[in-house]
């Protein structure tokens, strides 16, 4: 089955907004019954498809109301929340080679070996806990189908897309607030809150892109490099807090001590490059933002 994450031209909005979301639920049923060779990467792509489902029903929470978008996006964040363990153990090993090539000869090798032989074995078990736990994948899927007949019942105050467009400008006004704070005061917690906004406008940009086709392409290519670059600097920040929580996984407190500096100092850079990219992207004033789409509409759009 092939998906397309964005309204077509010619499609209403309700009609567009109902068929990503069943699209998306198909994907994710796929990848969640993947055999169990290929269940990380299964697991991986069910929640990529989830945190999409919450960012298409945040787009169009004012045109459903705030009652259907408060039962769907907890739905889909529940159960993300609940697939996370292998997934996080996963990146946390896949941040740490990044580190480990990123540094090569200037990181001595014992600064890496036992704490990844560690993820590694918490990875296995977390992976191989979901795979014989049945009722746990059962149930998964038992809400997916839940959620796909329930979008049957989405009903939307308007067909065209100025429908969603207090939705983009809201996406877009959380972002800018975000990026701001993190600006300010970057801890990890307004980073990482900039990074969740900056995703959702990328998926509000994808889906929304036959409105203003050129536009649209090129913010959710911005915003896909700024979530990026956040991410990975998030993907860091908890691999520090791992390495911060267990000393015993180095032979000497230098090793430790090694580590942690090469991770601080790739996120030093990581944030300055997400906060030029987050300054670019939202340099203007949501209204002004907003009604630079509208003008760029693309006629087809209803």
């Amino acid at each position: 089955m092939t998906s397309t994450f964005r309204l077509a031209p010619d499609e209403p909005v309700p009609d567009g907004m109902r068929r990503i979301a069943r699209e998306q639920i198909d994907e994710a049923r796929s990848s969640l019954q993947a055999p169990t060779s290929e269940l990380d990467e299964g697991i991986h792509d069910t929640r990529k498809r989830l945190k999409r489902l919450r960012a298409s029903v945040r787009l169009a929470r004012d045109a459903i109301g705030d009652e259907t978008y408060d039962r769907e996006n907890t739905a889909f964040r529940d159960l993300g929340r609940s697939l996370s363990g292998a997934r996080d153990a996963t990146v946390l090993i896949e941040t740490l080679d990044n580190v480990r090539e990123r540094e090569g000869d200037a990181l001595p090798r014992t600064a890496t070996a036992d704490v990844r032989a560690r993820l590694v074995a918490e990875h296995d078990r977390e992976l191989a806990a979901v795979a014989h736990d049945d009722i746990a994948i059962g149930d998964g899927l038992d809400e997916l189908e839940i959620d796909r007949i329930r979008t049957t019942t989405w009903t939307f105050d308007g067909d065209g897309i100025e429908a969603l467009t207090p939705g983009l400008k809201r996406i877009y006004r959380r972002g800018r607030k975000a990026m701001r704070e993190a600006d300010d005061d970057p801890t990890d917690e307004h980073l990482h809150e900039s990074r969740k906004r900056s995703k959702d406008l990328w998926h509000a940009a994808q889906i929304l892109r036959p409105a203003a086709p050129k536009r649209m392409k090129k913010l959710a290519r911005r915003a896909h490099r700024l979530a990026d670059a956040l991410g990975d600097d998030h993907d860091l920040a908890q691999l520090r807090t791992y390495v911060d929580a267990h000393p015993d996984c180095f032979r000497s407190p230098a090793d430790q001590i090694a580590l942690c500096v090469a991770i601080d100092r790739r996120r030093t850079k990581l944030q300055k490059k997400a906060l030029h990219r987050g300054s670019r992207i939202y340099r203007r004033r949501p209204k002004r933002f907003v009604r630079g789409v509208e003008r760029r509409r693309h006629a087809h759009m209803r």
